[in-house]
């Protein structure tokens, strides 16, 4: 049985300050199965620490701990080595060497960098000064103090003290070849399988092939309504419907080149061109925003500011556009990434009324997969890039809830009938039902064809005479 243990007199060192009735040991780790000395309170040793004494000095051992004994109680207000006494000493935030000074300035060390005892300032200083080779000149006579005031004014002297307490200039090179190692380490889980690359060279060269880039189009201007806000200028919507029309070809094409998307049944095809049209047509017109003017630039070129592309048919809807297109600014999407972005959009199984919705969250796996991967590669030190990319897509979701919305507004605002293509990408149960007649759907086996999930047949008079759409199974 072990000897019992006293209660601590007023005198000693207890946590009850601290920790309530506990012992409590601020300056030293705790000893498991220890008592110190021989010291009683009034009968049997105690499991009290000691009072907690300053940190040894970096050239030895504290004295006390090598005989194993325990330190005489300082006097009250007086420390042991006859100094005011301010209570037990705790180590700062940054541990023990927080408590040594940079050998290099004398400010406060945040620990062992590159071979010595130094502060943050200077460690970073030595850092830039060997990576990128710098060369200083000193304005004086090479002899300058250097201390947490100065050091600042004069690079040359500093990067020789830095030199002569001791810093090691291979440990900063060696530091950065690790740094690139675990880069090179981290990335390599993520390789792009051949399966993988060979979709995604697919999509993006369907991507490019269907949605010019805006360094390639000639960029021109109109100074319709350009002024001031209207309900609706006339001719600049009749100019966006013409190229809404053609963007929304374009976009059944890319969607035709995709790999799977044609081997799905007709109807799913349909289903997910009209559910993913308005998304991938407000990506793709987000993507050619240009922040310095606030314009928006069509397939044509045709240039537009935040006011006409209200006064187009936009309304209210417009500072929502615009203000996505601002988000999709620091994600800096190329070619590649806006691709695989729209296949996910158009290739999603959540869709209502699909008829194999899990063959469809198939085909989208890979999708996933490839941009996750190609995100990581083009932006390693980014791994935020890939999650943020897919809330985007719930955004344009959105934004093209907003956009139907608007469109029942603009059809009363509007002459004539919506233009056939638009209605049909935008219709759905809760759209157009009472205003617009039932339209023909996509039909398999020919050139003249249009997207509408009901039934077969012409198209109505409001048709041009050649399609507007090209047919899904051709």
């Amino acid at each position: 049985m072990g000897v019992p243990t006293a209660p601590c007199p007023p005198g000693c060192f207890r946590g009850a300050a601290f920790l309530g009735d506990d012992c409590f040991n601020l300056g030293y780790p705790p000893f498991k199965n220890h008592t110190y000395g021989e010291n009683t309170h009034g009968g049997g040793p105690h499991t009290c620490p000691p009072p907690a004494m300053n940190p040894p000095a970096l050239g030895g051992e504290s004295p006390a701990l090598m005989r194993g004994s325990q330190p005489a109680l300082p006097k009250p207000g007086v420390s042991a080595g006859g100094s005011p006494w301010r209570g037990p000493w705790s180590p700062p935030l940054g541990g023990f060497w927080g408590t040594r000074p940079c050998f290099v300035c004398s400010d406060r060390s945040s620990g062992y960098h590159y071979g010595v005892s130094s502060c943050e300032g200077c460690k970073g200083f030595f850092r830039r000064s060997i990576q990128k080779n710098m060369v200083y000149t000193c304005h004086r006579e090479r002899n300058c103090q250097i201390n947490k005031v100065t050091r600042n004014r004069c690079q040359f002297c500093r990067l020789q003290k830095c030199f002569q307490v001791g810093m090691s200039k291979e440990a900063v090179q060696n530091d950065r070849n690790k740094r690139k190692k675990e880069v090179k380490e981290d990335l390599g889980g993520d390789e792009l399988s051949p399966e993988l690359a060979e979709l995604v060279r697919r999509v993006s060269r369907a991507h490019q092939e269907t949605f010019p880039s805006l360094g390639q189009l000639g960029k021109y201007t109109t100074n319709s309504s350009a002024d001031h806000r209207v309900q609706l200028d006339l001719g600049l919507w009749d100019k966006f419907s013409e190229l809404a029309t053609k963007c929304i070809i374009k976009i059944v094409e890319f969607a035709k080149r995709l790999p799977g998307f044609t081997g799905l049944s007709m109807a799913d095809q349909i289903t997910l061109l009209k559910a993913a049209c308005l998304d991938i047509l407000m990506l793709r017109i987000c993507t050619r925003y240009t922040p310095e003017q606030d314009t928006m630039t069509f397939s044509d070129g045709l240039t537009l500011t935040r006011t006409q592309m209200h006064n187009a048919g936009f309304g209210p809807l417009t500072d929502l556009v615009f203000a996505f297109a601002g988000q999709l600014l620091p994600l800096q999407l190329d070619d590649t990434e806006t691709g695989l972005l729209s296949a996910i959009c158009l290739i999603c199984g959540d869709r209502m009324e699909l008829e194999q919705p899990r063959r469809v969250e198939r085909l989208q796996e890979p999708l996933l997969e490839a941009l996750r991967v190609y995100a990581r590669r083009r932006r390693p030190r980014q791994p935020q890039r890939f999650p943020r990319m897919l809330l985007k897509i719930t955004d344009l979701r959105g934004i093209s809830t907003k956009g139907a919305e608007r469109a029942i507004t603009l059809r009363t605002e509007i002459p004539g009938p919506m233009p056939p293509l638009i209605r049909e990408m935008l219709e759905n149960p809760e759209i157009f039902t009472e205003v617009t007649p039932t339209t023909p759907p996509f039909r398999g086996g020919g050139s003249s064809h249009r997207v509408t999930p009901t039934s077969w047949g012409s198209p109505p008079p409001t048709c041009p005479p050649k399609s507007v759409t090209p047919s899904l199974a051709g």
